[in-house]
């Protein structure tokens, strides 16, 4: 195989693991203080959160139960992008979240949307790179 494929040259300039690392690393500040903004003793959140979630109209989930997976599951996914694990689980996470998001909750924000759906893409595709427990698995299963 030739090493001068454009491919090759581009894994040469930006190796994927900072790619993945950057990824996951952008996303972790917003998921988290979202999370906390909204988050009440566990398992609570905050009435006006719940009040927003009625709002939705989300079929076959609760407004409370609603609140409830998306506070507590942006906390959640913020620590395992945090330390790795679960990566490509957390990216098809945010990709239906997303698409939850754009489709029932607010269709005026597809911008915002789509940039989180395309970090959760590329965190599905390619996973959180080698610097992350996912990829120390990979390498110690090779």
């Amino acid at each position: 195989m030739d090493t001068n494929e454009p491919s090759a040259r581009a894994e040469r300039f930006l190796p994927d693991w900072i790619v993945g690392g950057v990824v996951r690393a952008s996303l972790i500040p917003g998921l988290w203080s979202w999370g906390r903004a909204n988050a009440d003793v566990w398992p609570g959140v905050m009435p006006d959160t719940i009040a927003a979630a009625s709002v939705w109209n989300i079929p076959l989930i609760s407004a409370a139960q609603t609140a409830q997976i998306a506070v507590w599951g942006a906390q959640l996914i913020a620590f395992l992008l945090l330390v790795g694990f679960l990566t490509r689980l957390v990216g098809l996470v945010l990709l239906v979240a997303c698409a939850i998001y754009a489709f029932w909750i607010m269709p005026e924000a597809w911008t915002s949307v789509v940039v989180f759906a395309a970090s959760g893409f590329y965190l599905f595709a390619r996973g959180g790179g080698a610097v992350s427990i996912d990829g120390a698995i990979v390498a110690t299963l090779r």
